[in-house]
């Protein structure tokens, strides 16, 4: 059994007994409350799983975060919980891997990205992903809460007749979404395989259906194809023109692009991915002109300022629990304003998946998901990586270490 799994169910025993009903309080330091506001000295008082009050500080706390950072639990719009390598280190092509050996690696994957501070995440792509996301939900094991797809739209899901039917069934199975691949992967070159007309099936079911949709999209034609068809949201973007820049502000479409940690872990990991599928080498070139337009592309977007920017990682093998890297990748590079890309990784993240009652804020009703970091990320994004302190839904579960 691997250690992070170890880890995770010997923590289970300090953790469950703070879940209780009992009002619980937190002072922080300094309080960034996903919603574009900071203040400091601030006290919140839990009632159970919820935010009761956010006030000035008062008499004795439970939770003496005087020293960090507190903001609300993070948000990732894309992960792959079951992405893994294998026990000899390569990307996950093993045969012979029995479906609980898999289930365990996609324990472990998300467990990292709990400690990590992200108490919600968007797994787009496993139909294991629901059977961890009911047992994650039951408390039965520590992880972030989830949302998934539990499979895709792709140009081989038939006509739009057949695209309806299989959203229709992704509903009726319980999926929190519909990814869609409207492009193929970049390291094929990304170019549209999708018809406008399947798109637009895709689209329109879901939304009947009440369900939201995101798509896998590069390029000008692509990008502008899903947002035309009324889909909800862009997974990827990369390269595309100012004219659609001004679409995506005009229609109010979500835009989750990855600038900094999937191009990075590929790279680091190469010789793990390197033979499996396309990842070759001609696909890691297109990767590496991917990461290099893709940087143009956000600091255009973001210069514009009209579009609704969310956070995403896209964590595959080797990116779990690394997922805050993206966002410094995106202030420190990208020229994002830190504000902003905390926003967009907390309420503008909970916004985009229906979620904006709930999650992604510090407000009273809102529930009790907190991170604390030492140090001030409006002033170095790199505090990001210093999570000491993780809450989801009033129970904790990485305390302060003494």
């Amino acid at each position: 059994m691997k250690a992070g799994i170890v880890s995770a169910l010997a923590l289970l025993a300090s953790v469950t007994v703070l879940a209780q009903d009992t009002r619980v309080t937190l002072r922080a330091g300094r309080l960034i409350d996903g919603a574009g506001g900071m203040s400091e000295n601030v006290r919140l008082t839990l009632d159970g799983a919820r935010i009761a009050s956010v006030d000035r500080l008062r008499g004795e706390v439970t939770y003496d975060l005087s020293e960090f950072t507190v903001m609300p639990g993070l948000i990732d719009t894309h992960v792959h919980l079951t992405a893994h390598f294998d026990a000899d280190g390569h990307t996950h092509d093993d045969p012979d891997e029995t479906a609980e050996q898999a289930m365990l690696f996609a324990v472990e994957n998300a467990y990292q990205t709990l400690m990590a501070g992200f108490t919600t995440v968007q797994s787009l792509g496993s139909v294991r992903d629901q059977y961890l996301r009911e047992v994650i939900a039951r408390g039965t094991l520590p992880g972030p809460r989830i949302l998934t797809s539990l499979g895709a739209v792709t140009v081989d899901t038939g006509a739009p007749d057949e695209i309806r039917g299989y959203v229709r069934q992704l509903a009726e199975d319980g999926a929190d979404v519909v990814k869609i691949f409207a492009s193929a992967s970049i390291r094929d070159g990304g170019a549209k395989v999708m018809s406008d007309e399947q798109l637009q099936a895709a689209c329109s079911e879901a939304t009947r259906v009440g369900l939201r949709t995101v798509a896998h999209a590069y390029g000008t034609e692509s990008v502008t194809a899903v947002i035309e068809a009324g889909c909800g949201g862009i997974e990827h973007g990369t390269r595309f023109s100012d004219g659609v820049i001004e679409l995506m502000a005009e229609r109010g479409t979500y835009l989750d692009p990855h600038v900094g940690l999937v191009w990075a872990n590929y790279q680091e990991h190469k010789d793990s991915f390197l033979g499996t599928g396309n990842y070759t080498e001609a696909g890691f070139a297109r990767m590496q002109d991917a990461r290099v337009t893709g940087y143009d592309t956000f600091r255009r977007t973001v210069q514009h300022g009209g579009v609704k920017l969310i956070f995403g990682s896209d964590a595959v093998a080797g990116a779990h629990g690394r997922n805050a890297e993206e966002l410094i990748a995106r202030v420190n590079d990208g020229r994002q304003p830190p504000m902003d890309a905390i926003i967009s990784a907390t309420s503008r993240a909970a916004e985009s998946l229906g979620m904006a009652d709930q999650i992604g804020t510090l407000a009273p009703g809102f529930e009790a998901d907190l991170v604390a970091v030492a140090g001030n990320p409006l002033t170095d994004i790199d505090a990001m990586k210093a999570i000491r302190f993780v809450m989801k839904g009033g129970v904790v579960y990485r305390p302060v270490a003494p």
